[in-house]
């Protein structure tokens, strides 16, 4: 699993779309690394197509973020 997540997160460069993301919502990288990986973790236990949970996981970081 922790592998996959890796793989994944890897893949979609991670670093750079949580940057994005940050500077986007005007909020704290850290913060936004956070999120980003709890929904990617989310995503990939039960996911059983990997190509577009850092999408998804992009998208749902950015729902949390404007519910705070």
């Amino acid at each position: 699993m922790a592998s996959l997540i890796r793989a994944v997160s890897a893949s979609n460069n991670d670093r750079a779309t949580t940057e994005a993301i940050a500077k986007e919502m005007d909020t704290d990288v850290e913060l936004v690394k956070e999120i980003y990986r709890q929904e990617l973790s989310t995503l990939a236990s039960e996911a059983k197509i990997t190509q577009y949970l850092g999408v998804l996981a992009s998208r749902r970081t950015r729902m949390v973020l404007r519910r705070h």
